[in-house]
């Protein structure tokens, strides 16, 4: 039942990001749904949280939007996590190989030692 409502808090989450991408963009929903070549009602059911888009019609609605699916699927805090690993990768991706391999042995360290810790906090 726990999952069943976890489903629904992030299905109405998708359905409202929908909604203000097309509401910044002026849209209406008759119109995102033509565009996007998703049938009007079903459309609405996405924007009112009844059932998630999948991942093709997600892509459609996005485009159609001129957002990322990012945008549409995550809450902003996570999209600002994600722009933030993204912008770490974007440096690493720079990196000479050497140097490359020194940080992945650096990063998997951190890591390890934080899921130690975290694993002395739980029990």
């Amino acid at each position: 039942m726990h999952d069943e409502s976890a489903m629904s808090d992030v299905t109405m989450a998708i359905g409202e990001n929908i909604r203000k991408a097309r509401e910044r963009k002026g849209l209406r929903q008759e119109q995102v749904a033509e565009m996007a070549g998703i049938p009007l009602s079903t459309y609405k059911n996405y924007e009112h949280g009844k059932q998630p888009p999948p991942g093709d019609r997600i892509g459609a609605i996005a485009r159609t939007l001129g957002v990322s699916a990012d945008e549409l699927v995550f809450e902003e805090s996570e999209r600002q996590v994600a722009d933030e690993l993204r912008a770490l990768f974007k440096r690493f991706e720079v990196l000479p190989p050497d140097l490359k391999t020194q940080a992945k042995v650096a990063i998997r360290g951190l890591l390890m030692s934080y899921e130690v810790e975290a694993l002395k906090h739980e029990g």
